[in-house]
Parts: structure tokens; C-alpha cells; sequence
């Protein structure tokens, strides 16, 4: 098996719904607010996930597992 090599920078950004990489774009994501909390799902070739945030605070759940492809 061999090792991935690891960029010393990453690039991450997400453009009008879109979030791109270094690798080129890696998934579709829609951030949906409900009082205080922040609920975001995230569309790729892996499948759909989601996460739950406290917004402001840097405090979330990520990488929820909701349907697999």
C-alpha cells in the first residue's frame, strides 16, 4: 500500500454551494439554520453527510453518516 503524499499547504473554500480543494470540487453542501443551531449537509461521491454546529463557537458534530452510495 502505498502513502498518500500530503500537501505542506491545503486549500479549502466553498464557492456558491461548492467546496473546492486543491484536488478540484468535492462536494455540495447547504447550511441551514434553526435557532441557535446549525445544521449543514454535505453531498459527494461517498455519500450524504451531515453535521451539527453551535455557530460563532467553533463547536460541531461533523462527518454524520445519513445515506452511503
Amino acid at each position: 500500500m502505498t502513502k498518500r503524499k500530503r500537501s505542506p499547504i491545503n486549500f479549502d473554500k466553498t464557492i456558491m454551494g461548492v467546496n473546492v480543494t486543491e484536488r478540484g470540487p468535492q462536494s455540495y453542501s447547504k447550511q441551514l439554520k434553526l435557532g441557535f443551531l446549525g445544521f449543514n449537509l454535505n453531498l459527494s461521491k461517498r455519500g450524504l453527510t451531515g453535521s451539527v454546529s453551535l455557530p460563532g463557537t467553533g463547536l460541531s458534530k461533523r462527518n454524520i453518516r445519513l445515506i452511503d452510495f
